[in-house]
């Protein structure tokens, strides 16, 4: 392909406080003006919403207004921020493949997709923190970009499309920032992202070095987003639901095509479709699509291990699928037999596991600590594999002694929405390693609020060296039958049920809506029809 033209230097195209929006804005005086803008339409109020086409959820440009809000009446409160405070943020860039001319697929940056709403690439925007008075900045596109990729927008589309207070282009910053008034400027450099240890990068313009960054305010900054992002507004819900409807459906219809002597990858290959199908297309992470002793490995699915394996007859399968829609992601994963049947030991772990997922979701409510809910799953899974013959002993002794990492090596869940692993899985100042008792990567260590969207995926695994080293550990070795383990170490590979939760004012409400009991799943495999819609979602009051 031909190298793509980027953003002329300087041009001579007018800013956006003077250009305004007309019928033939990308016309001629001979033809009507090309259809563009593809996501983002006007409803009859002449407000604008984003939405993937007919049958597909509106999304109104509104929400985005409301989070500047609510994150500006944050940091209003914080005396760390003077009153001509100024956010500056730097949205996402196409990044090219290694040396070539070619891009990986862009993804906008999270927290400019959650203040703006944006989907076009080299912007930047500023937020001035007294008013929420809302600038986005845009490229300045030379003429040849119209060849290439399209009709060039004029800043006044923008203000329109995203509903903020004022465009300009990115080679008027400077000048922007004085008129608004920008006595320093906050940036998100507040600390490094909870999951990666990675810290974004600070925005660099032509200008930067005549304006003062207030490095305590932009601290602050980072915790205030981080804790907007944790509570989700009514109008992220609706997107949780409709992302959650989506990948529940397209579950369901991944489930019933899986046959024997498939390689794994049809998996992948049918939900992406089935999501794409319903609007959604792209999902929010590497699909995992494991089977038999595969199912184990964690983040199978990887470019090493690209969900490339033959499935056999009598496995299980692991498919870990999370279809995304205006930058939210669902997270979902369901666990379930080729065959229709699940054996005895795979049976045997899955309801183990299930009891795991109902143990939680009837315990979760504001205000309940998410490690005691990881020790009450890894206790729940205990007792009922001990019932099974795996473990003997004392429940709290095994739990003292660590043996449930050896089994489930990984957290209970995290917070979940524009990231799968979101931000705001611990209260600013607290660290997964304040708890030291808890070995396993808890991504969500925190007392839980109304308004979060969190995952519950308890598992249960097989893993070879972490069996390995229990039964090389007299005091872990002493709690494991090693000739019930032969049965289930072959057969069962590993089992993991995830559902995406909002927590409500007394419980949860399930957003995930598949089969999940070990009747629902053969019974769905068999042909029996499934209900999708948040009306059947399951709902629980905490006792």
């Amino acid at each position: 392909n031909p190298p793509y033209p980027k953003p002329a230097a300087m041009a001579t195209s007018p800013s956006s406080k003077r250009l305004k929006v007309s019928g033939k804005e990308n016309g001629t005086a001979a033809l009507p003006p090309m259809v563009t803008g593809g996501t983002v339409s006007w409803d009859r109020g002449g407000e604008p919403y984003f939405s993937m086409g007919e049958g597909t959820l509106r999304v109104p440009m509104a929400m985005h207004a409301g989070h500047r809000e609510k994150l500006c009446q944050a940091l209003r409160q914080r005396k760390e921020i003077g009153p001509d405070a100024v956010v500056l943020l730097q949205g996402g860039d196409e990044i090219s493949v290694y040396d070539t001319d070619t891009n990986w697929e862009y993804k906008q940056e999270s927290n400019f997709q959650y203040l703006f709403g944006v989907k076009e690439p080299g912007c930047f925007a500023a937020l001035r923190v007294r008013d929420a008075h809302a600038v986005l900045f845009i490229p300045r596109m030379d003429k040849v970009y119209q060849a290439w990729c399209g009709p060039i927008k004029p800043p006044a589309w923008f203000q329109r499309a995203y509903a903020v207070t004022e465009t300009a282009h990115t080679d008027e910053i400077e000048s922007t920032l004085k008129t608004i008034g920008a006595k320093e400027l906050l940036f998100l450099r507040g600390g490094k992202n909870r999951d990666s240890g990675l810290q974004l990068s600070e925005p660099e313009f032509e200008g930067k070095s005549n304006f003062s960054v207030n490095a305590a305010g932009s601290q602050a900054l980072w915790d205030e987003i981080n804790e907007c992002r944790t509570i989700k507004t009514p109008e992220e819900l609706k997107i949780m639901q409709w992302v959650n409807d989506v990948s529940s459906q397209a579950h369901i219809e991944t489930m019933r095509m899986v046959r024997a002597m498939q390689r794994e990858h049809l998996s992948e290959a049918t939900f992406k479709y089935q999501a794409a199908l319903r609007g959604c297309f792209r999902v929010g992470y590497n699909c995992i699509c494991g089977s038999g002793r595969r199912n184990a490995i964690l983040h199978y699915g990887h470019p090493a291990e690209p969900n490339a394996e033959i499935v056999n007859q009598n496995v299980l399968r692991l498919h870990d699928m999370g279809a995304e829609y205006h930058g939210y992601s669902a997270d979902v994963t369901c666990s379930f037999p080729v065959s229709g049947r699940f054996s005895e030991p795979q049976r045997i772990v899955y309801e183990a596991v299930w009891e795991a997922t109902l143990a939680v979701e009837q315990t979760i409510r504001p205000g309940v600590s998410y490690r005691d809910m990881h020790r009450l799953a890894q206790r729940t899974m205990l007792q009922r594999m001990s019932d099974a013959g795996l473990f003997t002993g004392s429940v709290d002794e095994m739990m003292a002694a660590g043996l449930m990492f050896h089994f489930m090596p990984h957290g209970l869940g995290h917070q979940l929405g524009l990231d799968v692993h979101d931000v705001g899985g611990y209260a600013p100042g607290e660290f997964k390693t304040d708890e030291p008792s808890i070995k396993e990567n808890l991504r969500l260590g925190r007392e839980l609020k109304e308004g979060m969207v969190i995952t519950v995926e308890p598992g249960f695994y097989f893993i070879d060296y972490l069996i390995e080293e229990a039964l090389a550990d007299k005091t872990k070795a002493a709690f494991i039958n090693q000739e019930r383990l032969k049965d289930f170490w072959g057969d069962v590979g590993g089992v993991r049920i995830e559902d995406d939760v909002v927590i409500t004012a007394n419980g949860c409400r399930v957003l995930t809506n598949v089969p999940r009991t070990v009747d629902e799943i053969e019974a769905v495999i068999g042909g029996a029809q499934w209900q999708v819609s948040a009306a059947t979602c399951r709902s629980y009051i905490a006792s």
